[in-house]
């Protein structure tokens, strides 16, 4: 395995396991903890982009599939669409 394919594992790993109500936490911590794996999270897409040449597009695809959506409001999907705006079209879907 490659490192970019390593990356990309990593990558949905962090997708499946991220908590996407961080930001909601009365908890500092739990919101600390959240902003540092979204942090990573964003600089592995960034990675894979710059460096290894990724199809944005089917990433950003890869991620949504990765993680089904869990929240009535539509939190999980838009916020794994805002990691992929700068990289592609802002009419993704």
């Amino acid at each position: 395995m490659n490192v970019a394919e390593q990356m990309r594992r990593d990558l949905m790993d962090m997708v499946q396991k991220h908590d996407y109500s961080y930001m909601m936490s009365d908890s500092h911590n739990v919101w600390e903890a959240g902003m540092r794996a979204e942090n990573s999270i964003k600089a592995k897409i960034h990675a894979l982009f710059t460096y290894h040449r990724e199809d944005m597009e089917q990433l950003y695809k890869d991620c949504l599939e990765a993680r089904p959506e869990q929240y009535t409001n539509g939190l999980t999907h838009s916020t794994i669409k805002s990691w992929f705006t700068t990289y592609i079209d802002s009419d993704i879907s």
